[in-house]
């Protein structure tokens, strides 16, 4: 038997919905969130600083965990596209992704510069890149992470939360790291960023 909400609408359109299946909605994007959120702190800090640049491990999150909401806020909105333009063959994966990637740090590059006191990034040096704010190998990289993570990794993610729905340890441990990330965000108002 599922619990069910009632509710009205300011319309008057009577509304119902079932609790579990919103809990198992909120849970399943979440998780895709903190996922993404690790896998981006794993690609700046392991790949980007220890082997690429090998200048040894850095944080490079402004939080204390092993995340960067960047990227699972990133993820969420190339989810939301690739679904809006019903992408999923991937060759158009990889372009698409990469064209949205590569628009997305430009914007971004003018939100930091615009608020904060110093940008976060700056591609100078490298190949074919634009003021320092975007440029070829970076925009291509991002580009097949986008490819991995919409071919490889997503539908492994979605096979395994359907197999533990359920599962009372999937909940819990789920519950945890959620706390622990908020703990995390939150606590930067009082402590300051980790740069």
């Amino acid at each position: 038997m599922y619990r069910v909400w009632k509710c009205r609408s300011e319309t008057g359109v009577s509304i119902t919905m079932d609790r579990s299946k919103v809990w198992n909605t909120f849970r399943d994007y979440m998780e895709y969130f903190l996922i993404y959120c690790v896998l981006g702190w794993i690609y700046e800090s392991v790949w980007c600083c220890m082997i690429y640049h090998r200048r040894g491990f850095i944080n490079r999150g402004f939080l204390f965990g092993p995340w960067l909401p960047i990227y699972g806020i990133g993820f969420l909105i190339i989810l939301g596209i690739f679904k809006l333009l019903k992408v999923s063959k991937p060759i158009p994966v990889f372009i698409v992704g990469t064209i949205v990637a590569t628009v997305a740090e430009l914007i971004a590059s003018y939100i930091i510069d615009a608020t904060m006191s110093e940008p976060m990034w700056d591609y100078t040096g490298y190949f074919l890149n634009f003021d320092g704010r975007i440029a070829l190998v970076p925009d291509l990289m991002f580009g097949l992470m986008i490819w991995a993570a919409m071919c490889l990794i997503q539908p492994a993610v979605i096979k395994l939360q359907e197999k533990y729905r359920e599962s009372r340890v999937h909940n819990i441990c789920f519950i945890v790291i959620t706390i622990l990330f908020a703990i995390d965000l939150i606590s930067r108002i009082w402590l300051g960023s980790n740069i």
